[in-house]
């Protein structure tokens, strides 16, 4: 299961939605990753935003504890060619790391976890997961 920025967001938040989804994982073992683009993405937001340091700290400990799947060129090949073919139909990605995330998600074959399924569901060949 590949981790979208916005679960990792909403668990240091302690959204109930969220921890309740990540006890859901943990009780039957599913294994959690993160794209190397929702690294970069919490990152900006640590410095951007003026977040507790109990919030850095969560995003920390939940960063030590997740596998980090690189941006290798076939993620990025693909995630090229799915934005470019979602902007084809004149409605762009909202955001050009969504579609490195689901890229990741469809090269590794795993779903992504997110809050916003709409930022998602036009990714051919992605499973998405919400809470």
């Amino acid at each position: 299961m590949i981790l979208d920025t916005s679960f990792v967001e909403d668990v240091s938040r302690a959204d109930e939605d969220a921890l309740a989804k990540a006890d859901a994982l943990a009780e039957t073992g599913t294994p959690e990753r993160l794209s190397a683009m929702t690294l970069y993405e919490l990152y900006w937001g640590v410095g951007y935003v003026d977040r507790s340091q109990a919030e850095r700290d969560v995003v920390d400990s939940v960063l030590e504890t997740k596998e980090i799947y690189p941006v290798t060129p076939e993620i990025a090949r693909k995630a090229g060619r799915i934005a470019g073919t979602i902007a084809s139909d004149g409605r762009p990605l909202d955001d050009p790391g969504d579609g490195i995330i689901g890229a990741t998600g469809v090269v590794h074959d795993e779903p992504v976890l997110t809050r916003n399924v709409d930022h998602f569901e036009r990714i051919p060949g992605l499973e998405i997961d919400s809470y």
